[in-house]
């Protein structure tokens, strides 16, 4: 089971946000991004630079969870 930490929480609007997590498993550290809208869509980017071009149009996520609880689960549970 991982250790998830929140490093930083950006507010694009008052409800959509991007985080910026940390998952730490047993030996290795994984960053996340994740883009939460209005807490009913979590789109979760392995990289900025992904992010960065799905603002741009450019790109999709590379998971996508309707419930905060789906998203938790994913990331107690990814392998890093």
């Amino acid at each position: 089971m991982n250790f998830i930490n929140l490093l930083k929480c950006d507010y694009i609007t008052p409800n959509k946000t991007v985080e910026t997590v940390s998952i730490i498993g047993n030996e290795s550290e994984a960053i996340f991004f994740i883009y939460n809208y209005k807490g009913v869509s979590f789109r979760l980017f392995f990289t900025r630079e992904k992010l960065n071009d799905y603002w741009k149009g450019e790109s999709t996520e590379d998971q996508h969870f309707i419930t905060e609880d789906e998203l938790d689960a994913f990331l107690m549970n990814y392998e890093v």
